[in-house]
This record gives C-alpha cells, structure tokens and sequence, in this order.
C-alpha cells in the first residue's frame, strides 16, 4: 500500500518539475500558471491516492468479514460432524448435545431459501401426535433435536456399511445369475444400482437372524398399527439396533436392506396388499430396476425368481403370470401365504422415517463435504412419482411404521433411566452391545469397516479376539480378586458387597454371552472378506460346535452362512447339509434356495412350464 502511494507521489513531483523547466521567453505570467498547474495537479493525485487507498482497505475489511463468517459457519460443521463421528450407543446422550449445539449454530448461518424447499404433502398423512413425541411436527423448523442427532447417527453408520458392502464382489453365485440376465436390459448406472442392492440384500439376510414370530411363509400379516407397544412387528428397533443387536423379525431387517439400499440412492418401496374389506397385509420389498421393480422376499432371504429362467421376476410378472408366486410353494412342506390374484390391488410404501423429508436435512445434505456425504434428505415427492410411472395402479404413501419406530426407541430409553424389571430384560438380551467391552467396540468396528490394527486404532478382528476369556476364568470372576482386577471389575470404594456381588454376576454374563457372540461374528467378517476356509472354522467350531444358551441362538443363521460359503466353492452336498437344517424360521427359504442351487449346480432336462419339480 505505502508503495502505491509514493509511486502517485513521484509521478505527480516529476511532472511539476518538468513543467517548471520549460521556459516561454516574455511569458512569466504564463509560467506562473504552468507551476501553480503542476501544484494542483500533485494535489489532485495526492488525493487520488487517499481515495484508493479507503476503498482498498474497505475491500479488504469486507472480504476478511466475509472469509471470518465462512469460517465460523464451516467450523460449526465440521465440529458437529467430528462429535457425530465419535458417537457411540454408550455416550449417546452426551455426545448429542455437542452435535446439536454445532449444527444449531451452524443453521443460524444459512440462507433458508437456498435450500429451495416445500414440504411434502405425504408429510401430512401421518399422526401428528406422534410427530411432536421425536420434534419431526415441523419440516420446515430450522432446528436440530435429540432425534435428529440419533437419525443422523444411523444415517452415518449406515453409509459406513453400505460403503465397504459394495465393494466387495457378489458373493451369491444364484443372485449373481439372475443378475446378470436382468442387468443385459438395464443401463450402466441402473445395473450398477441393481447389482449393489443385491449386494445389500445378501448382506443383511446373512447378518440379521430372523426371530420366529410372525415369520412363516404360510401366515400373512397385517400393517403394524396404533398404539405402540413392546410387542409391535416390524418397529421393535430403529433399523440401526437391528444391525447392531443382529437379530429382528422379518419387517426389521426387511427394513436394514432399505435403508442401506437408501443410502446408495437406490430406489426402494414395501409392497402391501390392499382388501376391500380389512387392512392390508405386507408383503415384500420392491427395488426400481430401470422401467421395473424387482421383488425381494425377507420372510425368504431370496429375491422372487422366475421358476422356467431363474431370472429376477418383477413385480409386473408377478402379477400377470400365476405360476411365478405359485411355484414358490413347496409341495408337502410348506404353501405360499400369497397368490397372483392378491396382488391385484396393491399399494406402495415409503419406509423413511419423516425427518428424513425436512428442509435441515437438505440443507445438512447439500453442505457435507468428502468423508462427511452421507444421504439424509429423501425427496418424498419424486420418488413417489417415480414409483408412480414404474406401478401405475398403485397409489403411494409414505409409511407410518418409521416413526412409530422412532416412538417406541423413545419409550424404551426413557424407561432404561431407571432400573426395573423391564431394564433388566432389556440389558440382558442387548446389554453386551451397549456397554464398553471388545465385543460391542468390535462390533462397531466392523460395521463401520475398520476391520485391521493401525497404528491409532484397533481394528475388529483384533477386538473381536479379546473378547475369547476362557469358562475357567469367567468362573473365578465371582471370587478371585487377581481375576477380577485383570479383567476390570475390581470392587469400587464404599460398594455394598450385595451390590458388587449383583455387578460380578452381570460381567460373568457379559463375557460369557460376548464370546459367542463375537466368534459368529468373526465368521461373518471372514466370510464378507472372501476368507472361507477361516469362515468355516469359526461357524463350526466357535458356534455350532457349541450348545450352551448363547450360541443355540446363533445356530439357524450360522448353518444358513456355511451351507452359502459351500455354495460359493460348488460343495452342493455340504450345502444341502447346511440347508436343510432343522429348526429354522427361514427354512421355506432355505429349502427354495436349494431348489434353484439344484437346477443350477446339477443341470437336468429343461422342466416343462407347469410341471412341479421336487427336491
């Protein structure tokens, strides 16, 4: 700046004295006026310079203002983003408030009309008391509540896993097949999508055991309904509880894959059947495949085939072709609850919950950058549109069991506060995964995909092998003050004996149950990674070469997997082994799926449309 000025300086002095030198012979009066010329005109430059000088430092000012403000607006995000990052189930509550408070004053920065939002008329149909109960009743509020900050926990662990899913190869040889004959008729990016929702599928009926209530193939079941209570289908847990706690009926997980399909913008619905008479019932899940929806069945962990090709049937076939629902009965064992004739009249379901169509989500949506993208924004509109053009018949609306989901997290944490028999209940079947142990730490690990050591983190596997204390120790947990002070339980200051003996016989529990429960995780982990000859050890030794309570509930998804992992090396014997398996609530599943593992790994005669091939 000072060099600006004493350059104008220097010009204006050298031009006066130039001028002083000229001389006009009898004109004095003239040269007087050429000096006081000069004079005026330093001044003028002189002046010039002030004026360039304000308006550059006025600039100056206002970008720094504007740099300071982006900074600060930038900063509120990434913070908010790192606590987000660092949340876990057991500093939930804690770690909320920090993303609320960042995200809070972050939104405080933000030009609502950017966002370029209207909200949803769909919005409207659901239960406005229920809304109030999770602060979704206003879309367009610019705030952050407790349940946003645990949707976009979920909406973060969820793109985690979808992430590293679809990165690894199809490892399903008979969806691959149906894959490859419908993704010949799709685009590049529409085959691409097809492919991963196969991926996700498959993931997700591997990962989550199917619990035996309402799960037959045979029964047909109604749309969850008001009120909310603890034995409600289909909402027990937000789909993030179901990953983690890999268990849930078949609406729970059904559920798992549609909000990790969501997260690869892939484009999904529930198909209910609609009755002239009553409520309509639920059926499967149907996937947009380019100008198609394609039809996956989470009571069978299978997509719904044709019988004649083994291709993806659509749901357009399904209904049009009477043979496609029927052959997916299995003579003398099990007959199919649905047939052509109710698919008739249908209607289709968007399951996401409402805060998911707000405007701070789409603003939260559009402001993530790298690592921090993530979908949190659902524009309910145009897929209900598009799901419009794809089934023309069926009307579209947005699914209230999302929220009613939503609701009943909110009871159960609200109950979890103070100990009761309930409490007790609930930790005993979940409490392994919402303390501080290797087990649950693994768990989240591997969910997020963190699955080696670095040199700042341990990874799952790592975890998971901590958690293998043997039943000796365990054992002398309740007695020996060595064992408990090497395993962390040492007895407090001031603690009742009665109260320390109550917290020994948890931990004894604790371990007990997470031994088993990371063993069978461990082999899911091998088996994602394409590592079958480790898969194998696990399953069979760690889980079903044990019979205590723990592992006896991991048995049916475990003989699932290894019957999957023999299916992939061609072992058709060792997979019917596994397959046929008994008891098992996917066993109509199964058995369909060895059906077509049959036909494809023993080819026979071409069967004839109609005839009725026996296992």
């Amino acid at each position: 700046m000072l060099h600006s000025i004493h350059a104008w300086r220097a010009a204006a002095s050298s031009d006066a004295q130039a001028i002083f030198q000229v001389r006009f012979a009898g004109r004095q009066c003239c040269r007087a006026k050429q000096w006081c010329g000069a004079i005026l005109l330093a001044i003028l430059l002189l002046g010039l310079s002030g004026c360039f000088t304000r308006q550059k430092r006025n600039a100056t000012e206002e970008i720094s203002q504007k740099l300071a403000e982006s900074k600060t607006k930038t900063d509120s995000l990434r913070k908010a983003m790192r606590f987000l990052a660092q949340m876990t189930p057991l500093n939930r509550e804690l770690a909320s408030k920090e993303v609320q408070l960042e995200l809070n004053t972050w939104l405080q920065t933000i030009d609502p009309a950017s966002a370029g939002y209207s909200p949803s008329p769909l919005l409207r149909e659901l239960p406005s008391e229920l809304l109030q109960v999770i602060g979704s009743d206003n879309p367009v509020a610019l705030q952050f509540g407790y349940w946003d900050t645990d949707y976009l926990f979920e909406r973060r662990l969820l793109s985690k896993l979808s992430e590293w899913i679809v990165d690894f190869p199809l490892r399903d040889t008979l969806l691959a097949s149906a894959y490859e004959k419908k993704a010949a008729n799709l685009t590049d990016a529409e085959a691409l999508k097809l492919e991963e929702a196969c991926k996700l599928f498959d993931w997700t009926m591997r990962n989550v055991v199917l619990e035996t209530e309402a799960s037959s193939v045979e029964e047909t079941t109604v749309l969850p309904t008001l009120p909310v209570s603890d034995n409600g289908l289909g909402y027990g847990y937000l789909p993030w509880e179901t990953v983690l706690f890999s268990n849930g009926d078949f609406i729970e997980r059904g559920r798992v894959f549609t909000a990790l399909a969501e997260q690869r913008e892939i484009e999904t619905a529930w198909i209910a059947i609609r009755s002239p008479s009553g409520p309509s019932r639920i059926w499967a899940i149907g996937v947009l495949a380019g100008d198609s929806m394609v039809v996956f069945e989470s009571k069978l962990a299978m997509p719904v085939l044709n019988p004649d090709t083994g291709e993806f049937a659509t749901l357009a076939e399904a209904r049009s072709t009477e043979r496609i629902l029927r052959r997916l009965d299995l003579p003398g064992q099990f007959d199919y609850a649905f047939s052509q004739q109710d698919l008739e009249s249908i209607e289709l379901l968007i399951d996401s919950p409402p805060v998911a169509g707000s405007a701070r989500m789409k603003l939260l949506q559009s402001a993530l950058l790298s690592d921090e993208r993530m979908v949190t924004y659902c524009d309910f509109d145009a897929l209900q549109q598009r799901l419009n053009q794809v089934v023309e018949d069926a009307p579209v609306r947005l699914w209230d069991l999302a929220l009613m989901s939503q609701v009943q997290a909110a009871s159960v944490r609200e109950r979890l506060r103070n100990l009761s028999e309930f409490t007790n209940s609930y930790m005993v079947r979940h409490g392994v995964w919402l303390l501080d142990n290797p087990a649950a730490n693994g768990r989240l690990n591997h969910l997020f995909g963190n699955f080696e050591n670095t040199l700042d983190r341990q990874g799952a596997l790592s975890m998971y092998m901590d958690t293998r204390t043997d039943d000796e120790t365990i054992s002398k947990l309740a007695y020996d003050p060595d064992v408990q002070k090497a395993l962390g339980m040492p007895r407090l200051p001031n603690e009742e004996l009665k109260n320390y003996q109550m917290r020994l016989q948890h931990a004894q529990y604790i371990f007990s149950k997470a031994k088993v429960d990371a063993a069978f995780l461990m082999a899911q982990l091998h088996f994602d990674r394409g590592n079958y000859a480790a898969a194998e050890r696990w399953f069979k030794n760690r889980v079903l070469g044990t019979d205590n309570e723990f592992a006896l509930a991991w048995h049916p998804i475990s003989h699932f997997s290894l019957a999957r992992l023999y299916q992939e090396q061609g072992k058709l014997e060792e997979a019917t082994e596994h397959l046929t398996a008994q008891p098992s609530p996917q066993e109509a599943g199964n058995r369909l799926r060895l059906r077509y593992l049959r036909r494809m790994l023993e080819p026979q005669e071409q069967v004839e449309p109609g005839q009725v091939d026996q296992e």
